[in-house]
């Protein structure tokens, strides 16, 4: 068994409770799971994925994390395709190629960047 087959079923797991805004055990993909910006931030934006969730979060104001998630992999997988991505892999399949990225650069900016806390808002 490989590796790729051994993580399929984990990362099918995280897309899908992800997208879906499932119950889990982890913060990131609560349902009710809030990301808003701090005021003060303790770093400066160091990767392309970090300064896109920023971006979209001051446009945006608070969001849940399912719709921050989807909405960033559908702005990095656009520009992907004006890169000429779609003659890769990156056509057969789709955004949700860039969720696991995502999920973890939330995870890690969390506290420093963005606050993620879990309390239903109507947004």
């Amino acid at each position: 068994m490989t590796v790729l087959e051994r993580s399929r079923p984990i990362m099918r797991r995280l897309f899908a409770v992800s997208l879906r805004g499932e119950k889990s055990s982890g913060a990131l993909t609560e349902a009710d799971a809030v990301v808003r910006l701090i005021e003060s931030p303790r770093r400066l934006t160091t990767t392309h994925i970090e300064q896109r969730l920023v971006s979209v979060l001051k446009e945006a104001g608070p969001v849940t994390v399912a719709s921050l998630i989807k909405r960033v992999a559908a702005e990095l997988y656009a520009d992907e395709l004006r890169r000429g991505g779609g003659f890769l892999d990156n056509g057969l399949i789709g955004d949700r190629l860039f969720n696991r990225d995502i999920v973890r650069e939330l995870d890690e900016g969390n506290g420093m960047l963005w606050e993620i806390t879990q309390e239903r808002e109507s947004i």
